[in-house]
């Protein structure tokens, strides 16, 4: 907890931290760099963007739900190994691929989720999971050889989140801004519960689509 002042009274203010995990490349960056673009339920296509470069350090959010106060503290992985400096007690953990890169969501189930599971597995049964498809605007619906998608499909990456055993399911567009509320509406609902006596989990404890 942190002490924030709010109409001349002080305020405690509940810090939640958030893991922000997938391999490099799959927009985690351009994803983040773009929250503070969200502006009336869309993102603000008319400011200029700056070079996007990838986060090396926690991010802090002041955000309000609710009338109370939150911090949102975002940890980023940097690497292609689970080795940046996270803290202990993680509350939120959201695992992001790319839409246009099967090998990316084959990370995301087969290193990250698993990597998760070995750094803190003991909070693993009141720890929110979201996986996260990012570069939503790359999906086309070409096929391989074998028939199959070229691309990540929405009901294929619901069945992998529900293997991996997330709490929910989001997709979006950081470039184009499609979904990009809807996600953070999402992330917001989802940290700011993990405050509460019920906790951040699903209520039916599957994962949900968003």
């Amino acid at each position: 907890m942190e002490e924030s002042v709010h109409h001349g009274k002080p305020v405690l203010r509940p810090v939640v931290d958030i893991l922000f995990l997938g391999s490099p490349g799959v927009g985690k960056a351009t994803f983040l760099s773009q929250l503070q673009h969200i502006r009336n339920g869309k993102l603000d296509v008319s400011v200029p963007r700056a070079r996007v470069l990838p986060p090396e350090s926690t991010l802090s959010f002041d955000v309000t739900l609710y009338r109370r106060p939150y911090q949102f503290r975002i940890h980023p992985s940097t690497s292609t190994l689970f080795i940046d400096d996270f803290p202990a007690e993680p509350d939120f953990t959201i695992i992001a691929f790319s839409i246009s890169s099967r090998e990316s969501l084959h990370n995301a189930q087969f290193y990250w989720r698993k990597q998760l599971s070995m750094h803190y597995h003991d909070q693993e049964h009141a720890m929110p999971v979201m996986l996260l498809g990012l570069k939503r605007d790359e999906r086309t619906e070409n096929r391989l050889e074998d028939g199959s998608f070229e691309c990540v499909m929405p009901q294929e990456a619901y069945r992998v989140a529900q293997e991996m055993r997330c709490d929910r399911y989001a997709e979006c567009s950081a470039v184009t801004g499609e979904l990009m509320w809807e996600v953070l509406e999402d992330i917001t609902r989802t940290a700011a519960k993990t405050t509460t006596d019920e906790g951040g989990l699903s209520q039916v404890n599957s994962c949900c689509l968003m």
